[in-house]
């Protein structure tokens, strides 16, 4: 995993089975996350918060980046 999580990692990671589940998540509309592509990474913001919530489940890119190097 590099740390860029797309809609569909996020979504088994957390155990969500809808977007309208990933939107109540995040506090956004159904709308704003059906316009995510399914595997491409998420927009950063919601990376950001991923990581704050979830630290073990979705870890710093700089620090995954850090211990490849």
């Amino acid at each position: 995993m590099t740390g860029f999580w797309s809609k569909r990692q996020v979504r088994t990671r957390l155990g969500f089975r809808t977007d309208a589940e990933l939107a109540r998540f995040f506090g956004i509309s159904r709308s704003a996350v059906s316009q995510w592509p399914r595997d491409l990474p998420i927009p950063a913001l919601r990376q950001y918060i991923l990581h704050q919530c979830y630290p073990a489940l979705f870890p710093a890119a700089e620090a995954s980046e850090r211990n490849s190097g």
